[in-house]
């Protein structure tokens, strides 16, 4: 029987929404008492919610100022790309030999959602499906340990994401699924040394285009 939410982790999953749709954006500070009051919980719950979040990523703790959104330099953002793509690496080659015809169609699923939310010009969407696309690609591996020090990785980069997206509504970012789409290509035919080089250089297109936007901003 599946366990009970705790009202702490329902606060965390309304938060989360928010912070992956770039509602809360990098730097902006959380208040607990605010967020008790706006979600009509106790500060306690706000607490442990906001806790559970900062164990995810999503959120950093400042000495005498408190939560803020997990914010980057453009030079930590590059290391923080960098990291995630040795770890990604490590997880495309646990996914490649546990890979079933059925996972790898639904990888394929996974993007062709995205060219739809791109058809409808829904650019949230499509970095809904993007992380998504990322987010099964790690389920695949089947390594919990990976998985928890990889999506908080993950969760940060999607931040920065929504950053540049906030500061340059005019990126495009449907046109990154056309490079989804090869890497889906190259996974159904199995090949990996094509596969595990596009996934970086995709990593790493995101990383510069990010880091345009920190240099401008910051």
């Amino acid at each position: 029987m599946p366990r009970t939410q705790t009202l702490a982790e329902i606060v965390a999953d309304v938060l989360r929404r928010s912070l992956r749709d770039g509602v809360y954006l990098p730097g902006e500070k959380l208040i607990e008492s605010a967020i008790a009051r706006e979600l009509s919980v106790s500060q306690n719950t706000a607490r442990d919610a906001l806790r559970i979040l900062e164990m995810e990523g999503w959120l950093s703790r400042r000495p005498r100022y408190g939560l803020t959104v997990a914010d980057f330099d453009s030079e930590e953002a590059q290391t923080l790309y960098a990291i995630r793509g040795m770890l990604e690496k490590l997880a495309l080659e646990w996914a490649w030999g546990r890979m079933t015809e059925r996972d790898k169609a639904d990888l394929a699923a996974i993007i062709a959602e995205g060219r739809i939310q791109a058809g409808m010009s829904n650019e949230r969407g499509v970095r809904e499906t993007i992380t998504a696309f990322h987010e099964r690609l790690l389920s695949l591996a089947g390594a919990d340990q990976l998985a928890r020090v990889l999506q908080p990785l993950i969760n940060q980069t999607r931040l920065l994401v929504n950053l540049r997206a906030h500061h340059d509504p005019t990126d495009d970012a449907a046109n990154r699924l056309t490079a989804y789409g090869e890497l889906v290509t190259h996974i159904r035919y199995n090949d990996q040394p094509a596969a595990n080089k596009l996934l970086q250089q995709i990593l790493l297109d995101e990383c510069r285009a990010v880091q345009t936007t920190l240099d401008l901003v910051r």
